[in-house]
């Protein structure tokens, strides 16, 4: 078993810590390749047009996608802070891995998002960036034989976590109360939510469910609900030919202005733009995904 698995993970070629006061970017070179945010916000983006968004702990993984596709350009980019607010150091560890069309990476998503909450409850996963960070702090020979010696458990530990994900073993032990609310959230996105409505609905306080929340997903409860509206907002500008008004209105929104503004400060383009783009690629472009319920 040792032995399959040593043939099919691709090996680690390059490894390295980028960090700096905000804004930058860097290429995300050519994948596979599987990138961490330790410190500070960033996006990954796709042809220049934006993915998914990343937070402290996040875990992004670009396969190579599927044979004969065109080549995309990935980057990852971290978000300036707000006008006058003083930004604290961005920090992104990366690792490339050599290309192996039958390996554990072949048949897998273009893009691969962990929330640092799953990445907190992968307790081999969590190790293994701490372990990685420290060696790439302290620039040597030694250390940096140390990272190269890391890259083949950070990348086997990242696929574990994403097929417990996948296939619902993580889900199994999601809390039961939090479930309650987000299966709630996902058949009425539209709804007005609120934190106070979510948290009656789990049986538990504003606070606790907050936490709970953070602590099971990554991201607040609120957060979830306007990324869950712009997933299904990007499918049915891509999918059909609704209005914006009608679009605007399945997912929650008052106003096609508020609806427009909403995406475009999501995905950085305005909806118009997005269903030609997706429809001129022949599929819909990505939008950060949410979490489903098993």
């Amino acid at each position: 078993m040792a032995d399959e698995m040593e043939r099919q993970l691709p090996r680690g070629v390059v490894v390295s810590r980028r960090h700096g006061a905000p804004p930058w970017g860097v290429s995300a070179g050519e994948p596979p390749s599987l990138h961490v945010v330790v410190q500070g916000s960033f996006f990954l983006a796709q042809d220049g047009a934006r993915v998914v968004g990343l937070e402290p702990g996040d875990v992004v993984l670009l396969g190579a996608g599927q044979r004969g596709a065109a080549p995309r350009e990935h980057s990852l980019r971290c978000v300036a802070p707000p006008s006058g607010a003083v930004g604290a150091p961005a920090e992104l560890l990366s690792a490339t891995y050599a290309a192996e069309p039958d390996g554990a990476l072949a048949g897998l998503a273009p893009v691969v998002h962990l929330p640092a909450g799953e990445v907190r409850r992968a307790q081999g996963l969590s190790a293994v960036v701490s372990l990685l960070r420290a060696a790439l702090a302290e620039p040597s020979v030694e250390q940096e034989r140390l990272a190269r010696s890391l890259l083949d458990p950070l990348l086997a530990y990242t696929l574990h976590c994403h097929g417990r994900a996948r296939d619902g073993s993580a889900a199994r032990a999601f809390d039961r109360r939090v479930a309650r609310a987000l299966q709630l959230i996902q058949e009425k996105p539209a709804a007005r939510w609120t934190i106070e409505a979510l948290a009656r609905a789990a049986g538990l306080s504003r606070a606790a469910f907050a936490r709970r929340f953070v602590a099971e997903l990554g991201v607040p409860p609120l957060r979830y609900v306007a990324e869950l509206r712009m997933q299904r907002a990007a499918e049915l500008l891509a999918e059909g030919d609704r209005s914006l008004a009608s679009v605007a209105a399945e997912v929650g929104y008052d106003s096609e202005f508020a609806f427009s503004r909403a995406f475009k400060r999501h995905t950085g383009e305005a909806p118009g733009a997005f269903r030609r783009r997706s429809r001129s690629q022949g599929a819909p472009s990505r939008v950060p995904p949410v979490r489903a319920v098993a």
